[in-house]
């Protein structure tokens, strides 16, 4: 099989279809393109999301923390507490494993999540650093919460730019194979590590009430934002597809509208990757029926943002305006990232 996550498809068929049938209290379970379970409490509801770090070598445990974090600011929820497994290569020493741990406690204290546990062990199964952490988030009932999927004309937002953990993950892993790029440059990628968490955008997306007071089946009342999505494996592009699928919609997305910075566009040159194909944990995807809303709220809170695409009828298909040519052109369902064609 092909390393990187599975297709639609393959999830489909070998993960979601075998899985058994969900309890009551379960509000949101596995799904294509949700990354995040909905737990009934009674008085308050639970955020839990998992995810691997299988590509960051020695900076897994920066990575780790704000990985399955964003996975819970994407609901408009604030983390809570996070536990962590770490799967060692037996190549590695203590000091290594030490540089996990002090790494993954720095970032929580920057982000104000509780590490509440874990695993830990040095295993034959692995030759590179496997980290998993599984955060959640508690929030009260009558928090507004995202409808969880996108509706037929809500504009696309991104924050900040794309290929952000890439970038910072390939001058940390590669940067044998980036001699070409300016030493200024690489500076500015190796500081990307501050730019990774999407807590702050999830929170101010989730605190912004919907103008139109509705609520979903279940009663909440909803946020400005019907549905967030953090930018994983697949980048841009990948990410966008998989909120469209998700929602039952098409999808125009414009490549001239998507911010690149000049030092994620060089790297992404020299090592001859798409950078709206590579991983960008940092970046949110937002649909929403009230985009200036979002963006006035981003910029008040100093976060870059912008529209770059709508959401179109279910029929309509997945399209993106490619950045060089101006032409629509099929949006392809995501694939393996470009980190791991390195």
């Amino acid at each position: 099989m092909k390393i990187g996550k599975l297709s639609n498809e393959q999830l489909s068929q070998l993960v979601l279809s075998r899985l058994p049938a969900l309890s009551s209290s379960t509000v949101v379970g596995a799904d294509i393109g949700a990354d995040c379970a909905w737990i009934d409490l009674g008085s308050q509801m639970m955020v839990i999301s998992s995810d691997p770090i299988t590509a960051g070598g020695m900076e897994s445990g920066t990575l780790t923390i704000h990985v399955s974090c964003n996975d819970i600011a994407a609901c408009g929820v604030r983390p809570t507490g996070i536990l962590i497994d770490i799967i060692a290569p037996p190549s590695c020493d203590e000091k290594d494993i030490s540089k996990i741990v002090d790494d993954a406690s720095r970032e929580a204290r920057k982000i104000g999540v509780d590490i509440v546990g874990g695993h830990t062990e040095v295993s034959g199964s692995v030759n590179t650093f496997v980290v998993i952490s599984t955060a959640f988030g508690l929030i009260s009932k009558d928090h507004p919460v995202p409808l969880g999927h996108a509706m037929e004309g809500d504009s696309l937002i991104v924050t900040k730019t794309c290929g952000i953990e890439g970038s910072y993950i390939a001058v940390k892993e590669h940067l044998d194979k980036l001699s070409s790029v300016p030493s200024h440059m690489i500076q500015k990628a190796q500081a990307y590590s501050s730019l990774i968490s999407v807590v702050p955008e999830g929170v101010i997306c989730g605190n912004l009430t919907a103008s139109s007071g509705e609520v979903n089946s279940r009663g909440y009342k909803l946020c400005a934002a019907n549905l967030l999505h953090d930018v994983t494996e697949g980048g841009i592009l990948g990410a966008s597809y998989e909120m469209a699928h998700i929602s039952g919609l098409g999808l125009i997305i414009d490549e001239r509208l998507i911010p690149v910075t000049e030092e994620t566009s060089m790297i992404c040159d020299t090592l001859g990757i798409n950078p709206f194909r590579l991983i960008s944990s940092g970046s949110m995807l937002i649909a929403s029926p009230e985009p200036q809303r979002i963006l006035d709220e981003l910029h008040k809170g100093g976060i870059d943002a912008c529209v770059i695409g709508r959401f179109k009828g279910k029929d309509e298909g997945f399209f993106r305006i490619d950045k060089n040519t101006g032409e629509q052109v099929e949006l392809t369902p995501p694939q393996a990232d470009e980190l791991y064609g390195m």
